[in-house]
């Protein structure tokens, strides 16, 4: 009897081992990124200012898609805003849509008008620079 016990035991000592290695690698591998949307400046285009707000509660309360939605709204009525690519590529990459992360990112910094949480965002930076 305590010779089941005992093995009891060491299987369920293996399976907590593998499932805490399996949770290890899974948070490794998430792809969000650890930056906050940013704000648009005052004297923002009215709509894009609403759109790109809304997008920011969307993208806090963990609903990506949304906040892409709402990103992406903001971005057709002001293209030249660097806050809202710097969002565009924060949604887009936590959607695992690299490419287009970048794209956006690179476009953030062209439009950043001395931004420095775009200019000096480290993780955007390494990304860039990665890539």
């Amino acid at each position: 009897m305590s010779l089941k016990i005992s093995n009891h035991f060491n299987n369920l000592g293996t399976f907590n081992s593998l499932l805490m290695l399996v949770i290890a690698v899974l948070a490794t591998s998430c792809t969000n990124i650890d930056e906050h949307p940013l704000t648009l400046r005052v004297g923002a285009e009215p709509s894009a200012k609403m759109r790109n707000d809304i997008g920011i509660k969307h993208f806090e309360a963990g609903r990506n898609m949304d906040a892409l939605l709402q990103f992406n709204q903001a971005n057709y009525a002001d293209p030249t805003s660097g806050e809202i690519h710097f969002n565009l590529g924060l949604a887009l990459w936590n959607e695992n849509k690299k490419e287009r992360a970048i794209k956006h990112f690179k476009q953030a910094r062209k439009l950043a008008k001395g931004n420095l949480k775009i200019l000096e965002s480290s993780v955007v930076n390494q990304i860039l620079k990665e890539n």
